[in-house]
């Protein structure tokens, strides 16, 4: 027995040596081995770290994608091709290329797409700006500057004018609103401020 306690004892001692000593030979490796990548070697790849640092900086995520449902129950899904904080005010978020997709109730669709969006993550409130377009399963292609929505209560409305066409025809108007009706499983798109339409028959 007092030979094992012995041997157990010279083996702490031991390791008590080796081990930090093999750290320290670990940590000069690593070292060396990051002063050659950022260094003068050929194979190093400038332009990696400073995307990396820009990331890292910006807090950018890139195809965010968010889904879930309104509170009357649509199924609600949201994509962009990035996205990041707004520098200028923490509660929001900033997005490019942003997509959106809605599944009504009554198996109709609406989907909005813009070339960037600002969500509100507070107040769940998303305003799309720059080549803002709007589509419905009902046969309507709309065309407007700017458009804030609500997510959770699935209304919205532009902030200017809007044009396109429909079953009916080619229209423009100073406003249109997206609402829901009195009947929980559909939504209503309401045309406002100076509404034309120009009716074109069909054949």
């Amino acid at each position: 027995m007092a030979g094992e306690g012995i041997t157990y004892s010279r083996l702490v001692a031991l390791l008590k040596v080796v081990l930090p000593l093999s750290a320290l030979a670990l940590l000069s490796t690593l070292f060396l081995i990051s002063q050659n990548i950022g260094g003068t070697s050929s194979n190093a790849i400038p332009f990696a770290k400073v995307d990396l640092e820009q990331r890292a900086r910006e807090q950018q995520i890139t195809a965010p994608f968010f889904s879930g449902k309104t509170s009357g129950g649509h199924l609600v899904s949201f994509t962009a091709d990035q996205a990041k904080p707004d520098p200028e005010d923490a509660l929001n978020s900033l997005a490019t290329k942003m997509d959106a997709e809605i599944d009504l109730l009554d198996g109709s669709h609406l989907a909005f797409t813009s070339d960037l969006a600002r969500v509100n993550n507070q107040t769940h409130t998303a305003t799309l700006s720059g080549n803002v377009i709007i589509l419905s399963s009902n046969g309507y292609t709309l065309h407007t500057d700017e458009l804030s929505a609500n997510m959770r209560e699935l209304s919205a409305e532009t902030l200017g004018a809007v044009a396109g066409e429909g079953p009916a025809g080619r229209f423009e108007a100073g406003k249109m609103m997206i609402s829901p009706t009195d009947n929980p499983n559909e939504v209503t798109l309401f045309f406002t401020q100076g509404v034309k339409l120009i009716y074109i028959p069909m054949d």
